[in-house]
């Protein structure tokens, strides 16, 4: 019997190569690792931290900021990739040191767009953030030299057909990359059911893509509570209001697309904010032949947005149970299955899509995985 539990976790840093991405092998990280945490999520960011021993000679090796490196998890399904980034800094303690790495979507954070650069009318892929990408690699010495370009997809609206576009007046005012880019991608899922995921690859040749709708039924592995998940957290959506500066919605032409504001609803005082944009067009695209039918598709979506589990749930499978990115990535939707309270019928029985992973790792400890996951329409 193959027992799934321990998983085990190595590092290979690598110096950089003529374009300034990883090179070759520089030293190996394995027992060095007293301990590990990361991150990844979508459409933003991914963080590590581990710590070394203060004395350790191969921290004297490592070159900040420069050399890169990439951490892989082993068990008994897989060997995969889990963070693949640079060494960003140390921070040194009395018996041990904290090693911070980023991975090279962040590195967009220290790249800015143009001062008053106007993208009006214009489709948010291939029209704004390939641009944007080509620019980010022109510069001199870029950190993504190295990184290839892949696919860059023009999201689309509510219809599966007209690509969302910008208003009349959009632009960039020395925005750093990182905000742009992730602000566009939740620009393009607005008052849609689709996933658009903005990425830099974790695995070689590392690849820059926009995809319009990345999204995948796994069926691989199904979540249950009380079950194979040893715990799980619900954060109710009282913080995710926001304004519409950042919705984009089809005008009455289904081409272009224009902000819509309404302040006037009482609804919006208690929280000060102006109500999200939402328009017919938006919600119904060609469904319906009649008036009426409309009118029923677009009740029947605006029921099921209403009826959304939380904002986000915390999964922690319970350890050995989930390998990640085996068969799967972020964006992707699990079967989760949540028992009431009472142990009456089932709370949740669906599925969520994840947008977040993250482990914790001590080598005497094991494991801790957790995902982080929101309703789907």
């Amino acid at each position: 019997m193959t027992l799934l539990r321990d998983p085990s976790y190595h590092a290979i840093v690598y110096s950089p190569d003529a374009n300034g991405g990883p090179g070759a092998p520089k030293l190996e990280l394995d027992r060095d690792i007293l301990n590990l945490v990361w991150q990844q999520t979508m459409n933003l960011p991914g963080l590590a931290a581990f710590s070394l021993g203060r004395y350790n000679s191969k921290l004297a090796s490592i070159a900040w900021m420069q050399d890169h490196i990439k951490i892989v998890r082993e068990d008994a399904r897989a060997t995969k990739t889990v963070f693949a980034g640079k060494l960003v800094k140390p921070d040194f303690g009395t018996s041990d040191v904290i090693v911070r790495c980023w991975d090279y979507f962040a590195f967009l954070q220290r790249s800015r767009t143009g001062f008053r650069t106007l993208y009006p009318s214009k489709k948010i892929g291939t029209e704004i953030v390939s641009p944007e990408w080509t620019a980010a690699k022109a510069v001199s010495n870029s950190p993504f030299a190295f990184v290839a370009d892949g696919t860059i997809e023009d999201p689309l609206g509510a219809d599966d057909v007209t690509p969302i576009k910008t208003n009349a007046d959009f632009g960039v005012v020395d925005f750093n990359r990182l905000f742009v880019f992730y602000t566009l991608a939740e620009m393009a899922m607005a008052n849609t059911d689709h996933n658009v995921v903005v990425e830099i690859t974790r695995e070689a040749p590392h690849t820059f893509n926009l995809w319009k709708d990345r999204s995948a039924q796994r069926t691989a592995y199904h979540f249950a509570f009380p079950g194979n998940l040893v715990g799980l957290s619900y954060q109710p959506g009282y913080d995710q209001y926001r304004n519409d500066l950042a919705t984009v919605i089809s005008d009455g032409a289904g081409s272009d697309s224009e902000y819509v504001v309404t302040a006037s609803d009482v609804a919006t005082t208690a929280y000060r904010r102006l109500q999200d944009a939402v328009a017919l067009q938006t919600l119904l695209g060609a469904t319906g032949a009649t008036e009426a039918d409309q009118g029923k598709s677009a009740l029947e979506r605006l029921l099921k947005e209403g009826t959304r589990i939380p904002a986000l749930v915390g999964l922690q499978p319970r350890q050995g149970e989930l390998t990640p990115f085996d068969g799967w990535d972020l964006g992707d939707t699990f079967r989760v299955t949540v028992q009431k309270a009472d142990r009456s019928g089932d709370e949740h029985d669906g599925y969520l899509r994840a947008i977040s992973v993250g482990a914790a790792w001590l080598p005497g400890a094991g494991e801790l995985v957790q995902l982080y996951a929101r309703g789907v329409p």
